[in-house]
């Protein structure tokens, strides 16, 4: 059984589960939806007991909670979920909960980031890890590697370093240990870059023309390929980067660089990528060749469409930034 610390089990939902209640908390499941939805109704069974709830019309990214009540010498639940959304589709999913009461170690997944060079993930711990029970996914949810390693880190940032091929890892699932507790997280390090030829506008226009959408359906395939690849295990989001070359005033070419990257997010949106899309506009900072400035190269007018379950990590080529969501 996977730890439910940060898990998304499926495309169109994301759960998660506080794993160390403190005094007089009760245990609660959380569901996300990543899309809108219709009906939602939930039945657990926790120790003995059954916990039912039903909703209607949860807006996407809408956190509903599940309490438990509480009872120490329960640690579990059975849960199954039945998500109907306003397109008319009807999702079922049986989700195994987990927690533990008054644990010592707790982590910290705010600040969590991965380092794809130093084939690494940190998060903060409240205390020393001494080691690291480690499973890696790939694909269709393979595991790929599955390890024990020492630590000897924290309390503070903790870095886990990966198992298996860090180009093939898509989910790691980790157990930290100090002497006397344990806490188990999950994150992705996963992200893909996506080739493809660049939408050419015209000049200082955001304006996708007819007959460069010829371009982005080539795209549109590759990503339905990714989803159906990846998303049973991780949460597939769209990165656009819109990026210009050295003509002109750099401030508008970051307004114009964000205004055509978010023109393309627009367009697979509407042309059925019905998955989280994030966009951002680098104008010069990004070029793929450097230049002085005033340098009028088409190489440099470009986008980049990459995927992941999070934003591109450290060792992506791509800054960290405040992406918008379209």
């Amino acid at each position: 059984m996977l730890p439910l610390v940060a898990l998304a089990l499926a495309q169109d939902l994301d759960f998660g589960v506080n794993p160390a209640p403190g005094p007089g908390e009760s245990p609660a499941f959380y569901l996300t939806p990543t899309r809108d939805v219709k009906t939602l109704y939930v039945l657990c069974k926790v120790g003995g007991k059954t916990v039912e709830l039903t909703k209607s019309s949860v807006a996407a990214m809408t956190k509903v909670t599940v309490s438990f009540p509480r009872n120490e010498s329960v640690t579990t639940a059975d849960c199954f979920v039945r998500s109907s959304f306003k397109e008319g589709d009807v999702v079922e999913q049986d989700v195994p909960v987990e927690w533990a009461y008054r644990l010592p170690l707790s982590i910290d997944l705010s600040r969590a980031s991965a380092n794809l060079e130093a084939k690494t993930v940190t998060v903060r711990a409240s205390a020393k890890v001494e080691e690291a029970e480690i499973i890696a996914y790939g694909a269709h949810k393979a595991v790929l590697d599955k390890s024990t390693v020492p630590i000897g880190q924290g309390p503070g940032d903790v870095s886990v370093p990966f198992v298996g091929d860090p180009s093939e890892v898509v989910l790691l699932d980790v157990t930290l240990r100090t002497s006397s507790a344990w806490a188990g997280f999950t994150y992705s390090p996963w992200f893909l870059d996506i080739p493809h030829e660049d939408v050419l506008f015209a000049s200082d226009s955001d304006v996708i023309a007819a007959d460069e959408e010829w371009k982005l359906v080539k795209v549109q395939e590759q990503l339905l390929d990714v989803v159906d690849k990846y998303g049973s295990i991780v949460p597939v989001k769209l990165y656009v980067a819109g990026c210009t070359d050295t003509v002109g005033d750099a401030s508008h070419n970051r307004d114009l660089s964000e205004r055509r990257a978010r023109a393309i997010a627009k367009w697979f949106s509407g042309h059925g990528f019905s998955y989280p899309i994030f966009y951002y506009g680098f104008g010069e900072s990004l070029l793929a060749v450097q230049t002085g400035d005033s340098v009028d190269m088409q190489v440099n007018r470009r986008a980049l469409y990459m995927v992941g379950a999070n934003p591109p990590p450290s060792g992506s080529g791509v800054p960290g930034v405040g992406w918008k969501g379209l």
